[in-house]
């Protein structure tokens, strides 16, 4: 079953874009040009395609928060329109570097490759909800510990359990298995995106003064 974001053939190119004002966004038909593109339409992240862009927002928080362990912040990235066109277009560098406060990331992708992701994003909701199943439970037990004192309970199942034992198992349970997944999908996404252009700008940097020669641009977007 083809992801409907990459249309009837299975395959696209995706460019994702933040800003407050649509203003903020390349012209069309500037940006149309600077790919070397005839089709293509920006459309809004929260319409028809919101699911695919969400999973798409959720790589690249992962990406941008590690080392945080649970690589859950997904507020950290927000974007508002995306640029759909066809499939294996590479970025152009001067575009990447004159939009980059607009410019999130792109990706050349798949059916596939969109399946793959979508199979690391839940394999990594599953690990977070085995973790968050039991990583209460110490403070659970304080909780209870102190409730059955002021009833005055006397049971000492309740009263007498180890809770600095619990706490030492659950602290870390789960953490390596949600770093692997992590790592896993920073893995789809290093294998999927466009240079950030953060990355040209830099490297733009280092040859600063001199002449962007074919070569030179083959090199920065290589």
């Amino acid at each position: 079953m083809h992801n409907t974001l990459l249309g009837p053939y299975g395959k696209a190119t995706v460019v994702l874009f933040t800003s407050q004002f649509e203003t903020q966004l390349p012209k069309l038909g500037e940006l149309k040009k600077r790919l070397g593109v005839t089709d293509g339409k920006f459309y809004l992240s929260n319409g028809n395609f919101m699911h695919s862009i969400a999973s798409l927002d959720e790589a690249i928080a992962t990406k941008r928060n590690v080392p945080n362990p649970m690589g859950l912040n997904l507020h950290a990235v927000s974007c508002t329109h995306i640029f759909l066109t066809v499939a294996d277009v590479r970025p152009d560098l001067f575009a990447l570097v004159k939009y980059s406060a607009e410019l999130l990331e792109g990706f050349n992708l798949t059916d596939l490759a969109f399946k793959q992701l979508s199979d690391l994003l839940h394999r990594r909701r599953e690990i977070a909800w085995m973790r968050n199943e039991c990583s209460d439970w110490a403070k659970t037990l304080t909780e209870q510990i102190a409730k059955a004192k002021e009833m005055g309970l006397t049971d000492r199942s309740i009263l007498d359990v180890d809770v600095n034992a619990v706490s030492t198992m659950t602290q870390p349970y789960a953490l390596e298995a949600i770093a692997q997944a992590n790592a896993e999908i920073i893995s789809w996404y290093d294998r999927y995106r466009w240079r950030t252009a953060k990355t040209v700008a830099n490297n733009l940097a280092d040859v600063a003064g001199s002449d962007l020669s074919p070569e030179i641009v083959d090199e920065q977007m290589a």
